[in-house]
């Protein structure tokens, strides 16, 4: 009886909402998530000239930039709004405020996920996505200006690249973790 109550109750909406993040937040986490032990590697490969490894990088890092924030931002907008409707509707009647107290502590941390993500992302991830781009564009200027890799700005460039590129992938497994938690609460919210 409650399957049939949420897909024409009064919160029959939460159902396609919940789908919708829980897809997104998985699909978010997945992507992010294997860029670390998948893409990274290749592009750490000492036999690749580093100036190629840097355009590679900043196409990975645009495209990411281009897709992720979002992905994040509608999960992060649709969480707020079931959070606050199941707030709201926790005191109607008998059964709508039970599938809403059900639901809102899940739908409350997925938010809380998706905010944490976005600042994660904003805070420690952002600036080495800075960093590497600084030292690829510094790169490829030198191998334009025809510097040989023995020039000491080419191997400042390549070093500040190549620890750049360490500590992102590292970082990368934290906000990994913390959408494959908000997938997780997004789930746990879409079953009850």
């Amino acid at each position: 009886m409650a399957s049939a109550f949420l897909l024409s109750g009064p919160l029959w909406f939460f159902t396609p909402i919940q789908i919708v993040t829980t897809v997104i937040a998985g699909m978010n986490c997945g992507a992010s998530s294997l860029q670390s032990p998948l893409t990274w590697p290749l592009l750490q490969d000492v036999d690749v000239p580093v100036h190629y490894v840097g355009r590679q990088t900043e196409h990975l890092l645009h495209g990411s930039e281009i897709i992720f924030p979002p992905f994040n931002g509608v999960c992060t907008i649709a969480n707020l709004v079931l959070t606050g409707i199941a707030y709201y509707k926790r005191n109607d009647d008998l059964l709508t405020s039970a599938v809403a107290d059900a639901k809102l502590p899940w739908t409350a941390i997925a938010f809380g996920m998706h905010v944490a993500t976005t600042v994660f992302t904003l805070t420690i991830m952002a600036p080495y996505n800075q960093k590497l781009k600084v030292a690829s564009k510094q790169l490829n200027e030198g191998i334009a200006n025809k510097e040989g890799k023995e020039s000491t700005s080419q191997q400042q460039a390549e070093k500040d690249f190549r620890e750049a590129q360490k500590v992102w992938k590292v970082r990368n497994y934290g906000r990994g973790a913390i959408m494959l938690a908000a997938a997780i609460a997004n789930a746990i919210a879409l079953k009850i």
